[in-house]
């Protein structure tokens, strides 16, 4: 174990190294970063160099103009298509030190969860883990990442248009909807869902439904066949990464599920693609796709 340790700790010291050499051959050493001001909006003297290992955080810096400062992103950013022509670092949770290194970041973002690896990305660059579950969460990360980049005008200015259009109570009438995850294909063991506390929570009632499950789960959002004819939403909406040229196969498992009222009443129905996975600003346009699922299921 404690061999293991020293190698660890072997090939994070180098990294360090290799990153401080790289880092003054890249911008020249005595030129770090500072805030400057500039018409009230803040920028970055010199040049900020950013890896960010989440695609939310990629998304929001990008939307805030920040894209010359972001130098490397995950395995899994695939918006802005700019941000494809970046170098890949890995993962939030499965991080490539070595790309990591040799791109010299200033600053490495990330999400903020258990999985995150503070301790080893701090060895090669300032690090920030920024929470990105509730609304509340992304609004405030929006406005720091804002602050990271020089970018405050426009931080504060996109977690206001994104807070105008999610923080709205649901309608009085609003149909109770499971917000239900396709985890695994044509097979329904039990039920992954959208927390009512969480970002996508917030979509749903911006679109005009109110959660079936009304109280704030922490944890593993997944709940049992018994546990789902207990909680008998109105209305069940599958949300799909994947396109689906065809959703029988999707809804054939549900409509097995006869004694809930949404299989009964044929209010089933299916979102798919990436996009309505994602937890970045383009979320917003998931707020009108939900929206007209929701009244096509009513009627």
């Amino acid at each position: 174990m404690q061999s293991a340790r020293g190698s660890i700790g072997l090939v994070v010291g180098l990294a360090v190294l290799a990153a401080a050499i790289a880092y003054a051959l890249t911008v020249g050493f005595g030129h770090g970063t500072t805030a400057g001001t500039d018409g009230g909006q803040n920028r970055a003297v010199g040049r900020n160099r950013i890896v960010s290992l989440a695609p939310a955080l990629t998304e929001t810096l990008f939307a805030i103009g920040a894209a010359d400062q972001v130098v490397g992103v995950s395995d899994f950013c695939r918006y802005p298509p700019e941000a494809t022509k970046l170098p890949r670092v890995g993962s939030g949770i499965a991080p490539n030190y070595e790309a990591i290194t040799r791109l010299a970041p200033t600053l490495v973002v990330n999400e903020a969860n258990e999985a995150a690896k503070k301790h080893e990305l701090a060895s090669i660059s300032t690090t920030r883990l920024l929470p990105w579950l509730s609304l509340e969460e992304v609004l405030d990360s929006t406005r720091e990442l804002g602050k990271i980049a020089g970018r405050k005008e426009a931080g504060d200015a996109l977690a206001d248009k994104i807070a105008t259009r999610l923080q709205v109570p649901a309608p009085l009438d609003a149909p109770r909807v499971l917000l239900a995850l396709q985890v695994k294909p044509s097979k329904l063991d039990d039920v992954w869902f959208v927390r009512r506390n969480s970002l996508h929570g917030a979509v749903l009632r911006a679109s005009g439904g109110k959660n079936a499950l009304q109280e704030d789960v922490s944890g593993v959002p997944r709940m049992s066949l018994e546990r789902l004819v207990e909680v008998d939403p109105e209305m069940i909406i599958v949300l799909v990464r994947d396109r689906v040229p065809d959703a029988e196969p999707v809804l054939a498992e549900w409509r097995k599920l006869g004694t809930l009222q949404a299989v009964k009443n044929d209010r089933i129905g299916v979102l798919d693609g990436r996009e309505v996975f994602v937890n970045g600003p383009r979320i917003l346009d998931l707020v009108d796709r939900l929206a007209v699922e929701i009244r096509r299921l009513r009627q």
